[in-house]
């Protein structure tokens, strides 16, 4: 399709996009994970580096990531890490029935600078998500405020270079209210140049 050809239906979804609240099952199949992520391997890419990769969570492997994210909480925070934060942390592993690790995988390179290789992993959350949408889930991106503690490092296999950008949880959007997205204010976000 050439590209000044308009779709108001693509313009349309992804105008609406808005975040997953509540994730549920079902989640998706096996070979709609596989779809989700050849998306994510879309993104503008500099150089086809592909500096990122991604820790697919699901099923039992929820609790180990719940235990993870808790250790790193009290590598980071030791003793002042009060005992009702645990449960709350370890709960955000249980938040979607999917969840999607983003982690950074820089790519030694002369021409391609480590902030321009950040910048394209990041994209892949944002791609995770609308590929998500597109098949009909609900999606959220999240990241965590504390650096990977030993046991995410092995659960993820982290490399010293690489670092987890967030995750994207994946489900089946319960039912709600939602307020349409507010528009952006181009005055205050946008300069028009002629």
């Amino acid at each position: 399709m050439p590209t000044n050809e308009a779709n108001p239906d693509v313009y349309q979804f992804l105008a609406q996009r808005q975040s997953g609240s509540i994730l549920i099952e079902p989640k998706p199949s096996y070979q709609e994970l596989q779809k989700i992520l050849a998306i994510a391997g879309t993104v503008p890419d500099h150089g086809a580096l592909k500096p990122f990769r991604f820790i697919i969570i699901q099923n039992e492997a929820r609790k180990k990531f719940g235990e993870a994210l808790v250790n790193a909480a009290e590598e980071a925070k030791g003793s002042l890490l009060d005992e009702k934060t645990r449960p709350k942390i370890f709960a955000k592993a249980f938040a979607a029935p999917v969840l999607i690790v983003i982690i950074f995988s820089p790519v030694d390179s002369p021409r391609i600078p480590l902030w321009e290789q950040q910048a394209s992993a990041s994209c892949t959350g944002y791609a995770l998500d609308l590929a998500a949408n597109s098949l009909g889930f609900g999606a959220v991106w999240k990241n965590f405020a504390y650096e990977p503690g030993h046991l995410m490092k092995q659960l993820c296999q982290l490399k010293p270079e690489e670092f987890m950008l967030g995750w994207v949880g994946i489900g089946t959007e319960q039912e709600r209210e939602r307020s349409p997205r507010e528009a952006l204010d181009l005055k205050r976000h946008a300069v028009f140049l002629d």
